[in-house]
């Protein structure tokens, strides 16, 4: 009896985007139980450079091990093997391949393998090594291409600006303001801090100090771009404190969509993603809302003069990157 198992049982490991040439790829890792004849099934592009480790785990002996190109030559084989091997082994040409292993006499075996290879060049790095059907009844194939994800592209964005909030002098004017921004496509997180009036300057300065301590730690190494400000490597996820001590005006202030900005100005219920009352510094990272448009909304409580308000914010997106990947299919 022939056991064949299709390489999608196996551990099967896509290509990352940013591995060498010549950095071994994992294609399968495979333990089981010898009984009569067991074939795995793979696809491998031209040019590849396997590395084919065998160990018997249980038993002393199988009979035989081979490496077959379906419908071709034999590339390997080996007799009696009774411990270990480790095998390289050339593709000539992409197609199917199967490794084959025959066992005869009594006695419980058990095998394992692990399989890596190495691509030829950037084209063929990325390559879907299953083989999802049974070739005995569809022998015959084609070679396709095919965008799927690879990686992607970590950037910050920065954004803000200001903001006067008037003074409500007796009911003549509203003491309410907003500023609008638009988070880009692909946001992940972000990062925003608040800054009331003189507060402002205090805040630009521990910024800075914090940033060239983050620096000098080498933490930012870890982070995937670097942070041009203290409040980027805190949107990356960095533990750094922007805490600055409270001084000076307070304001409210509400993040909103636009259906809600009018009912905050009339003080009507609404809805918001966060809302906070007398801060003259806040610094929140957000994980919603995400990419899209929105309001931070303000209201003083200052009954004679204007309010400056400075809002700064850091938004990380991750765009994804495509790249061509290589598989069979049958005819």
């Amino acid at each position: 009896m022939i056991r064949v198992f299709l390489s999608g049982i196996v551990f099967i490991f896509l290509v990352p985007i940013m591995i060498s040439a010549q950095a071994p790829i994992p294609v399968a890792d495979q333990t089981f139980r010898m009984e009569g004849e067991h074939e795995f099934v793979f696809a491998f592009a031209r040019g590849d450079e396997l590395t084919l480790h065998i160990q018997l785990l249980v038993g002393r002996q199988v009979k035989t091990v081979e490496f077959v190109q379906h419908g071709g030559p034999t590339l390997f084989s080996t007799y009696a093997l009774d411990s270990a091997l480790t095998q390289t082994i050339l593709i000539p040409q992409t197609g199917i391949y199967l490794l084959r292993f025959r066992e005869s006499g009594m006695g419980k075996k058990v095998c394992r393998f692990n399989l890596h290879r190495a691509p030829a060049d950037e084209l063929t790095k990325r390559m879907d090594t299953r083989v999802p059907w049974d070739i005995r009844q569809n022998p015959q194939f084609r070679e396709l291409r095919r965008l799927v994800p690879a990686g992607k592209k970590t950037a910050v964005h920065t954004l803000g600006g200001q903001i006067t909030v008037n003074a409500a002098k007796m009911g003549l004017s509203k003491p309410v303001s907003a500023y609008y921004f638009t988070l880009p496509p692909n946001t992940v997180n972000w990062a925003y801090r608040i800054s009331v009036g003189q507060a402002l300057t205090e805040a630009r300065k521990k910024d800075a100090d914090q940033l060239t301590n983050a620096l000098n730690s080498g933490a930012s190494k870890l982070l995937p771009v670097s942070p041009q400000t203290a409040l980027a490597a805190f949107a990356l996820g960095m533990a750094i404190d922007l805490t600055v001590p409270k001084a000076g005006e307070n304001v409210e202030y509400a993040l909103l969509t636009a259906e809600n900005l009018p009912k905050f100005n009339k003080r009507e219920p609404y809805d918001a993603y966060i809302w906070q009352g007398d801060i003259s510094v806040d610094v929140q990272r957000r994980y919603s809302p995400l990419e899209g448009n929105y309001y931070f909304a303000f209201r003083s409580d200052n009954w004679v003069d204007a309010i400056a308000i400075t809002i700064d914010i850091e938004a990380v997106t991750e765009t994804p990157i495509f790249g061509e990947e290589i598989y069979l299919a049958p005819f």
